[in-house]
Parts: C-alpha cells; structure tokens; sequence
C-alpha cells in the first residue's frame, strides 16, 4: 500500500479540521478532575466543593448560572410599559399598571430585576392594603411583568410566582336600574339629543362607559342593524358587533351625534330624574335584562364581549322575563 494514501475512512493531516480547541477544552477538563480528586481526598464530602476551572471554553459554562442581561427594576418597568404601550393598550389599563408599579418602585428603584424576592413581593403585597381583588390583580401584574423580564434573561425565576393572593368571593350584586328608571333617564336627556344617543347606546347595546365615550357614528350601520364596536375602542381590545334592537333604534331616530360625553353631564341628568348613578350600572342593566329576555348565555356573551362564566356568576335570575320585556319595549 502506498504510505502516501491513507486508508479508507481516514483522512489525511490536510483533511482534517482543526481540533487544537478540541484539545484544549479536553486538557481543562483533565485538569479540573485532577483537582477535584486532590480536594476529595483531603476534604470530608461536605466540606468538599468544585474546584475553579481554568481560563478556557469550559469555563464558559458558569454564564449559564447568572443573569446574561443584569437590568435595573426601575429601567426594566420603563420599558416593560412602552412595550405595553405599543401593543395599544387602553389608557385606563396602561394607567393601572403605572400605579402598580410606581407602588412597586417605592424603595426599590436602584433594584436589579433579579435581586427581587418572592419575599420582597409578599411584603409589597402586604404594605399597601388594598382589598383582596385589588391585591390579587396588582400581584397578576408584577408577575407578568417579571415573567417578561425573565424571556428578556434579566433574570433566572419569577419572583411573584409563589405570590399567590386567594380570590375573594364576591356576593355583591350588580347595581341595575328598573325599567322605569331607565325611561325616567332617558326622558330628562331629550334637551340634548347627544346626551340622549349616548345614553341610549349605552342602555340597549351594553356597550362599557368607556366604549360608548369612545363610539361615533361611522361605528353605527343603522341600514345593516348593527353597531360595531371596534377593537381599537374595545375594553378586550377585541371587535365585536352588537345587534340594534328596536329600542335602540327608536331612540337613534330622534337624531343627536355620538361623542364623548363628560361623565358630570350624564350624573346630572341622572340626578334630575331623581335615580341613582353608580358605575357602569347601565352596562350592567343591559347584561341582566338581556340574558333574562333570551335566556342564551353564549348569545349574550357574544354581544356584551364577556365570558359565560361571568355572566352566570353575576347576572343569571337577577331580573324576571316580564322585566326584561318592559326594559326593551321602552321607546321616546
């Protein structure tokens, strides 16, 4: 054979790659046992510790055991709110989160997001005596964000996970108005027409206060029957379209323009018909009346933009059909 030609399935010093970093990582990895075995043999096991490995690639592996990325708390809620920002949040969510974390910064702004404890979690929880449900969102946030941080490698764990804030039960229920409320309502605001189709939308459609104060007219297809809710002015952020009963399109004839209404306005003409404003009572009105009028939760889901779930938790039985029948045979 000749010398000059390798074997079969060997290859030459001119095809082979170059393996020096092979070797070196192979003589750090001999090294570092030898001085593990040295140290086992004059340490007890419990006293006996790994030994520092040298400079070289396998050294390498000890990143893995620390933050890659270490962020300030402070710079990290910064940014963690302009990405909420961008995902076009709406404002009273973004406001929210701003007083979540304002709470959370108090004492902790020169923080790293890993030096955060489930401790430090559990006694900000505790400090600022909110009630049970405001407790239990307030952590839910902390811990997104901090599950955002630890995508980001700001950090190794989630520090709000074993934060666990019990659910309240709630036995309130929701504030509805009569139907003869709601007439009384709707008759004190027929000296401006806006007021009148702002209310009116809110009354029979179900639309949240926020929605209907952000609704115009391009949103209602009186030609089509529907009114749609888009998801840039959704509470869910979701579009949903809401069909116009015959109530509501009685109350549209009379003509006015939809636009923002200021909330002082629609106190005042609630107080002039002598009725009671609590929030978002007309929104809660239309959920109870609704689900009682066509007995279909997944209907009045669809329309409301909730879950059925929650509308069997908080509206189911509160009003009889014969009231749900009176509530949407109210016309100007």
């Amino acid at each position: 054979m000749d010398p000059e030609v390798p074997p079969p399935g060997i290859r030459s010093p001119a095809q082979s790659p170059d393996l020096s970093t092979v070797w070196q990582a192979l003589a750090a990895m001999g090294s570092a046992l030898q001085s593990l075995a040295a140290s086992m043999g004059e340490q007890t096991p419990l006293q006996a510790g790994p030994p520092s490995l040298p400079p070289g690639p396998l050294n390498s592996l000890n990143s893995l055991n620390s933050p890659l990325d270490p962020r300030g708390l402070a710079a990290a809620v910064n940014e963690f709110l302009v990405y909420q920002a961008r995902l076009a949040r709406s404002d009273r969510y973004l406001r929210q989160l701003r007083v979540v974390f304002n709470s959370l910064l108090k004492g902790r702004r020169d923080c790293m997001v890993h030096e955060l404890t489930p401790a430090d979690v559990r006694r900000w929880a505790e400090a600022g005596r909110w009630n049970q449900g405001t407790a239990r969102r307030y952590v839910a946030d902390v811990r997104g964000f901090l599950e955002w941080c630890r995508r980001r490698q700001w950090c190794q764990g989630n520090a709000a996970h074993e934060v666990r804030i019990p659910k309240p039960v709630d036995t309130r229920t929701p504030p509805i108005h009569t139907p003869e409320e709601v007439a009384a309502i709707l008759q004190a605001s027929r000296a401006n027409l806006d007021v009148t189709r702002h209310l009116a939308v809110r009354y029979f459609a179900g639309l949240r206060t926020s929605e209907a104060m952000a609704l115009r007219e391009d949103d209602v297809r009186i030609a089509e029957g529907i009114l749609i809710v888009p998801a840039a002015k959704a509470k869910t952020r979701r579009r949903r379209v809401v069909r116009i009963c015959p109530a509501l399109a009685s109350w549209l004839d009379l003509g006015g323009q939809l636009r923002g209404i200021r909330p002082d306005t629609v106190r005042q003409v609630m107080r002039l018909a002598g009725v009671k404003c609590p929030a978002n009572v007309s929104r809660h009105s239309w959920c109870s009346y609704h689900l009682a009028l066509h007995e279909s939760a997944a209907k009045t889901a669809l329309e409301a933009g909730h879950a059925e779930a929650m509308l069997f938790a908080h509206y189911r039985a509160l009003v009889t059909q014969e009231a749900a029948t009176r509530y949407f045979g109210i016309s100007p």
